[in-house]
């Protein structure tokens, strides 16, 4: 366990004092250096104990949602028992506990929102007899927790949004230039954090993912029109609404504002302001959106679409289920699209930024997404190609019941080398969908319909047909490699029987 070895701590504060200044130190306590006092009076005072942090439970998480407690005040713990439940950007995931000792004292609420990795939420101690020390102990101040970080840090561990300060004029890389035009913020919306005050690529997605809204935006809402206009796009769309919002603003003067809902205990807003209400956005659906602005605004997307003929798919389901063997469409569609990506290896990449080249994959690692409560996910069935159909459809019924539970693994939903979105259960004929990064392509897979053709014999005939759209990164893929993989995914799903083998 970390613990606070404050003598040695003490004897280099001692030595720092002059002889000549002749002070009396009798502890560490005692010396007046300005905010050293406190802090050293209340580690003092306490005995050896390790504080709980929040973990990056997946390599992009910032922040996180304590969801649920396992654990209590009092409790004794061993490496392996399951801490709390922690929203990250991805799923609810288990925390497991790595240090035997008790539960002195839960810094964080249940519910509570917004805690960035690193953060104090629990204490722990060696001995049963410590845990009444921490009685009223309430984690470290903002000034101590902070370690030397900005005030804008220290409110934002409080639940409040940083205030913005610096100068009018600001300074973006090339990156953090674009995100902004297409995520309707300003580079006042945005705390910068490069050198010499620069905006970076990751300052805007700290922001999207935090739920950051336009000042601009927040100022219209409270009824008071922006000190300056827009510009760029968002200026053309402000002047368009301008007349509305005037002729909206003149009998508010003489009413009474509408009462706002309170906050619920939980301290995620929920304003109703006039005709819309805002609801609470999860930890996942924000950096969804964060990351798929990103995709469209600087991948550029190249889209093709086919039409598959999946009457032999439908003759063959009708067999297998006879013999009690149960295939869906999807599980046809995954392994058909895997057996393509074999086929034309120069799909199976993806685009290398910093190398500024496209890189092949070393297998293929199919990513299904799964709507769930809290946002998209993509549990991913990896070397797909390598798999049975039957063994194919019995993992992504497993993956995707864990999923809609939030009990993924971390390795079970990072990663894949392409991905398959399918809403034709839904009944949507065709649709394209966002590239999601780092993968270089995604399927978009409509409805099976039933069309009329004409036959070689010139009689007319109905078959059933499914429209897929593959939505490609173009520095990836160019137009002879998606049309190779849709010919390819074409030839599988015609002639479903070689699946099988």
């Amino acid at each position: 366990m970390r613990r606070h070895l404050l003598t040695g701590g003490f004897a280099l504060l001692r030595r720092a004092v002059q002889p000549s200044a002749r002070l009396a130190v009798r502890d560490a306590t005692e010396l007046a250096l300005p905010g050293w006092t406190p802090l050293l009076r209340a580690f003092a005072s306490l005995p050896q104990h390790t504080e709980l942090t929040m973990p990056a439970l997946s390599p992009t998480m910032a922040q996180g949602n304590l969801v649920t407690w396992s654990i209590k005040e009092g409790q004794e713990v061993a490496p392996g028992d399951a801490i709390a439940e922690v929203e990250t950007d991805k799923a609810t995931m288990t925390w497991e506990n790595q240090d035997d000792g008790f539960v002195a004292k839960l810094l964080v609420p249940e519910g509570a929102q917004g805690i960035e990795v690193g953060a104090p939420v629990a204490i722990l101690v060696e001995e049963q007899g410590d845990i009444a020390a921490f009685k009223d102990y309430a984690g470290p101040s903002s000034s101590q927790a902070g370690g030397g970080g900005s005030a804008g840090q220290g409110e934002a561990a409080a639940g409040r949004a940083p205030a913005v300060s610096g100068p009018t004029s600001y300074r973006l890389g090339p990156a953090a230039r674009m995100l902004l035009s297409g995520s309707g913020l300003s580079p006042g919306d945005v705390t910068p954090t490069g050198p010499h005050g620069i905006v970076t690529k990751g300052d805007v997605l700290a922001a999207l993912a935090s739920g950051q809204a336009p000042r601009a935006a927040s100022t219209a809402t409270e009824g008071t029109e922006p000190a300056a206009k827009p510009a760029g796009k968002e200026g053309t769309e402000a002047a368009a609404t301008a007349p509305a919002a005037k002729e909206a603003a003149k009998p508010a003067s003489s009413a009474p504002a509408p009462a706002q809902d309170p906050a619920p205990a939980s301290g995620r807003r929920r304003k109703t302001r006039g005709g819309h209400t805002d609801v609470p956005n999860s930890q996942i659906r924000r950096i969804i959106a964060a990351r798929l602005s990103e995709s469209k605004s600087t991948i550029p997307h190249l889209y093709l679409s086919a039409d598959v003929d999946m009457d032999a798919v439908a003759a063959l389901r009708a067999g297998l289920k006879t013999q009690g063997l149960k295939l869906s469409v999807n599980d046809f569609v995954v392994k058909a699209a895997a057996g393509a990506l074999a086929a034309v290896p120069a799909a199976n990449a993806h685009w290398d930024v910093e190398g500024a080249r496209a890189v092949r994959d070393p297998g293929v690692d199919i990513a299904i997404a799964v709507a769930t409560e809290a946002g998209l996910i993509t549990p991913i069935v990896r070397g797909a190609d390598a798999k049975s159909l039957p063994a194919v459809a019995e993992e992504v019924r497993e993956l995707a019941a864990r999923a809609r539970r939030n009990r993924l693994k971390p390795e079970e939903f990072q990663g894949g080398s392409f991905s398959i979105s399918n809403l034709g259960m839904y009944g949507i004929d065709s649709f394209s969908a966002i590239i999601n990064p780092p993968q270089a392509c995604i399927m978009a897979v409509g409805a099976s319909r039933t069309v009329t053709v004409m036959g070689a014999d010139g009689a007319l005939a109905t078959k059933s047909v499914m429209r897929v759209t593959l939505s490609a990164d173009h520095r990836v893929y160019d137009g002879e490699i998606a049309s190779d993989l849709l010919a390819a995914f074409k030839a599988n799903l015609e002639a479903p029987f070689k699946l099988l083998l």
